[in-house]
This record gives C-alpha cells, structure tokens and sequence, in this order.
C-alpha cells in the first residue's frame, strides 16, 4: 500500500491502516514485504529490516493488533533482478538475465550468497524481538528467491544451479538461518508461485516442481504454513498475481487443492476472494486450510466483524478494479480504494464520528460523490435527502457498471443504496435542482458530476479550442452508454479519452445487434492503454478487442476532420463510410454556484477515487 511515509519502520499512517483491519476481525493481518538487505529497494516499501531501528515500530504494532485481537505477520523480501539499477547501484540475481524493463542484474556471488542467509536470518530475529506473530518468506514471482527455483532463470553451474536439490539450496539454508534465530517461537511460512507461466519456454518453475519443493521444506521441519500465490513478471494475464475483475472469483482453487494433496502443513491461497461465500467455498471443496485476501479488506476493514455480527450483507464490496489500489502504488503513491477512499488514510480521516449540531443537508447529484457524500453525512447524524435527476441512481459508474466484462461494479452500486435506506436518506429520483432556493436545507452539497465535451482532446491538441472540425453535431460515447443514441451499422469511436470510458464504450457497441463493426481511432498505443497498464489490465483487455472480428483499433492515429460519414486522418488518410460517428473526447465539469459546497467531477472531472475521495472528506467537516 505504500503508506511508509519515508519512515524505515511502521508509520503512523500504516500503523492506524493495519489496526483498522484487525479492529475489523481479521485473524492475521498480514504487513507489506520488507527488504531483508540494503542491496534491495522499492520505492514503496519502507519496513527494513535490516535495520534494528525497525524494531519499535514492530512491536508496538505487534502488541496494539493483539490487544485487538488479531496477529501481526510480515513478509521478508528480496526484490532481485526486479530491482532497477536507477535507484543506485545493482541489482541482484542468480544470473545476468534482464528484468522486463531491460536492465541486466549482477550475477550474485558465492559471498554475496553467504551474506544473504545470514540477513534473513538476522531479520528473521528482529521480527522476533518485535514480538510479531509470523514471518513469510517471499519465494514468489521472480523475485530473487523465485528466480533462484527457476530452471529458466537460474543457470548457474554452482551448487546452487542446475538440478532441483541445487537450485531449492538457497532457499532451504535461508530457512535454516530463520529457524536458527527464531526457533519456534515463530511462525514461519512461505508465499510460493505455483507456477511462473513464462509463455513460449520449454522447461518453466510450474506445479509439479513447486509443490516439490515446498514438501521439501516441510518434511524438514522448516515451515509452518504454505502461501500460494501464482504467476512471474512475464506470465499471461489468465495467471496475473493481481487478477481484475473480469477474471474469475477464487483463482487458485485447483493450485490449492494440488499443495494440499502433497503437504502436512496448512496450506494458506489468496486472488480474487470476495465474498464470504467466496471463501467458505474454498475452504470446504478443500482448496485451502486459510484464505488470505488482500484487496478485499482494503475495499472493507470490518469484512470479518461484520460476518460475525450477522452483517454480511453490509461488507462493502470490491470490484477488483485495481485503480486506487494497484494504479496509485505503481504511480509511487500510497494505496486507497475507490469504494473506500478512507483506505490508507485511517490516520487523516479516522472515524466519521458524529455531528455535535446536525443539519437538514440536501445533497444534489446521485453518482459515487453524491452517494459517499450523503452515507457519510448521514452516519454523522444529519438529515439528509439527495436529488438525482434520473431515473437511477449511480451516475457515470452505473453507464460503466452496464458494460462487458464490468458488472462487478454493480454490487458496490447496490452497497451504497442500501446504506443510504439503513441510515434513513430521503432519496428524490427524477428531480433537478437548479437552484439552492429551491431546497428546505441548512446545507446543500452540489456532487452534479461532468456532462460530454472535449477536454481529453487538450492533453495532445490543446490548440483544438472547438474540437475537430466537423463534428460538433456527433454524439459521446456517454449519451451513447445512456440510451440517448442509438448507434447502428457501421460504427466509429473517435477515442483520445482512454481508459475505461473508451473501452467500454467499444465493447458495448461491439455487442449491440444494431452494430455491425467498430473501428476505434486512438492515439495510445492499444486501446485505454495508460490507464489500464497501471491498473494490471491491459493485456487482458487488449487480447479480447484483438480477438473480437467486430472491433478493429487504429492506434497512435489521430483525426483532423469529419466530413458526413468519413474521418481525414492527421496523416491525411480518409476512412469510412461510416453510419455512425460517435466521440470519446473526456467531460466537462457541470456548473455549480460560486462558493457552493462541491465534491467530485463537478468541480474537475478526475475518476470514481476523487469523487468518494472529496465526498468523504468534506462530510467529516460538516
């Protein structure tokens, strides 16, 4: 979650998020991977444990999450080859074999070897004096220890290469440093691949030897718990490590049950856990001694408490939609959720808490700031009643919600309005406000949301003040979402928005009858491709629009002008005819009165995270 705030332990910030969710009923509360070694880095991860400066963070942590009820375990890292030679110095790895970004690791040395078990071990002893519950030894992925269980990227000739007893020694003497140093008093566990997937290679870490090797550090004594999780830097998006939400619910079901026919210790998965249900299944088909999941409390850090008091029904739902979650981190900002933008910010928001001189509160506009803004503000013990012009609520995130491949944004939308019906807020459907004056509140707070216009075409042609000739008259992919517009026939998408406005727009016209193709013209490289790369989704995304016949994207390609139902590219290239012209050209921000209380896309079109993000805070200040 990047909440480190540059500290070498825990922060106040991480510290206020993990008791959050111990509060909240997990069993174990799992803290973020920590280098083991000064020869590793991440711009994220801040809990070094080579450093006995860590160790009273540790444990007040540690005590506060027990006296919670809950335990407090880490993950003990060390990144490898995925270390980037920018950040100072080299990386490490078994041998030269580049990171996906091309730089070329230093091939780790018998010393430097040495020198590593005897870290983790020193780590592992830290952790102890700390008072932590247990520690898991990071193996996944191709990360260093992963990549040394690799006949792919590990191909020394040492005594740590070659054959599957060389290659696990590595791992297997970490092991005997931690179990030297910390004894039982510990629990200690691995987090494993089952398999690195690494498309096209003719001999792969996979199932067979994975399991292989865990059962080897079992029967030796050396681990308590297993972890599962899947894939490697190169692996294909059915075996992301992060699975999205169009992938399927319990991912390593089959992985599970396999570790389980093979070990006598529990065997612990994750990956797109959502439901109680979710997890009751896993556990009972035997796919699993614990669940873990990850996003799913980040989304709800009562998800537990609310079980046990019979709640269910109330968890707040992930959507897996990794934007503030993964997006942020991988942007170098700290981890949040946009169902949850209190996420991360337990520190800063704390509880809502209630209002000492309630109000009536009118909140005008029913999407996801509207909808945040009047729950909040309704939990504080005002009176609030909400106005939406439609028929429905949901705004912009209910047009996504309808799209392929994303209704799982649905059950978050059915969260929030039965929160709003539990905390008794008059809701108003059909109802436009055009003025204060017309409402009986104290307070009004305008959440109106963006209607259609043309500022993403501004990112790359701020000179179009008008937009592209010729096509003031054509409709946005919005009106288009909304049933305004009827599109048919041969259909084009002048894209320079990206991300999912885009690419929902294209793949719910590619599923209408009335539409026979689509051709999408973006700038980008592939379709949504900034966006979607930071949220772990665009290959998944671009394989389907490739091997849909119905779609075909033009990319790095721009428009200078429409003329009737042809487009002339900026290269001069004229396409078409097309029966229907439709543009995904961004939103402008709805008016709203001067001085007026405002959340969300009305005060500057940003996404579902600012929307709850500006919702949650101003309700805590009324």
């Amino acid at each position: 979650m990047a909440l480190g705030d540059g500290q070498v332990g825990i922060s106040d910030r991480f510290h206020a998020y993990l008791m959050a969710r111990a509060k909240g009923g997990a069993a174990m509360v799992g803290s973020e991977s920590a280098p083991v070694h000064a020869s590793t880095s991440s711009r994220s991860l801040g809990i070094r444990l080579y450093d006995d400066e860590v160790i009273p963070s540790l444990r007040k942590t540690a005590d506060d999450i027990r006296e919670a009820g809950s335990r407090l375990a880490i993950t003990l890292w060390h990144g490898g080859h995925k270390d980037s030679f920018i950040r100072g110095g080299y990386a490490l790895a078994p041998s030269p074999v580049p990171n996906l970004a091309g730089e070329v690791p230093k091939q780790i040395s018998a010393g430097e070897i040495n020198e590593l078990i005897v870290a983790y071990g020193e780590a592992a002893a830290r952790c102890k004096e700390a008072g932590l519950d247990a520690i898991e030894l990071q193996t996944s992925t191709d990360y260093l220890l992963g990549s040394f269980l690799s006949p792919v990227l590990n191909r020394r000739t040492d005594a740590y290469g070659g054959s599957f007893e060389n290659r696990i020694r590595f791992v297997r003497q970490i092991l005997e440093s931690i179990r030297e140093q910390v004894g039982d008093a510990i629990a200690v566990g691995v987090r494993t691949s089952a398999r690195h997937d690494i498309p096209g290679s003719p001999m792969d870490y996979g199932l067979e030897e994975s399991t292989a090797s865990m059962k080897a550090f079992a029967e030796a004594g050396l681990v308590d718990y297993v972890s599962v999780m899947i894939g490697s830097g190169w692996a294909p998006p059915e075996s992301s490590s992060i699975p999205h939400m169009a992938q399927p619910r319990v991912q390593l079901r089959d992985e599970g049950k396999a570790f389980k026919d093979v070990l006598s210790v529990p065997v612990v998965i994750a990956g797109r856990v959502r439901s109680p249900e979710d997890a009751e299944s896993a556990i009972a088909d035997g796919s699993a001694d614990i669940v873990a999941m990850a996003r799913t409390w980040i989304a709800d850090p009562e998800w537990g408490k609310k079980i046990e008091d019979g709640e269910a029904h109330r968890i707040r739902p992930c959507m897996s939609c990794n934007q503030a979650c993964v997006g942020f981190v991988f942007r170098g900002l700290p981890g949040s959720c946009v169902i949850n933008p209190v996420a991360g910010r337990e520190a800063e928001l704390g509880d809502s808490g209630r209002s000492e001189k309630p109000r009536v509160v009118a909140v005008i506009g029913g999407g996801p700031a509207g909808l945040e803004a009047a729950r909040v503000l309704a939990m504080r013990g005002h009176h609030v009643s909400l106005y939406e012009q439609h028929t429905e609520l949901g705004g912009q995130m209910r047009l996504a919600a309808a799209a392929p491949h994303r209704e799982e944004m649905l059950p978050a939308l059915a969260w929030w309005k039965e929160e709003l019906e539990r905390l008794q807020v008059r809701i108003h459907l059909s109802h436009t406000v055009t003025s204060e004056k017309d409402l009986d509140a104290d307070t009004v707070v305008w959440a109106t949301g963006a209607d259609p216009g043309h500022t993403a075409l501004w990112r790359i042609r701020p000179y179009l003040f008008d937009g592209i000739p010729g096509t003031d008259a054509l409709p946005s992919g919005r009106d288009v979402l909304a049933g305004k517009t009827q599109a048919k026939g041969s259909v084009l998408v002048i894209d320079e928005e990206g991300g999912w406005p885009a690419v929902s727009l294209v793949e719910s016209l590619a599923a209408d009858p009335a539409v026979s193709h689509v051709t999408a013209i973006t700038p980008e490289r592939s379709l949504g491709e900034a966006a979607l790369t930071l949220t772990w989704e665009i290959k998944s995304v671009s394989a389907r629009l490739r091997e849909d016949d119905g779609i075909t994207v033009l990319t790095e390609s721009t428009v200078k002008e429409v003329a009737g139902s042809h487009a002339t590219l900026s290269t001069g290239d004229r396409i078409g005819p097309f029966d229907t012209i439709i543009m995904s050209t961004g939103t402008t921000a709805n008016i709203v009165p001067d001085n007026a209380l405002a959340v969300g896309d009305c005060v500057a079109p940003r996404g579902i995270w600012a929307a709850t993000s500006d919702a949650a805070k101003l309700a805590r200040t009324l």
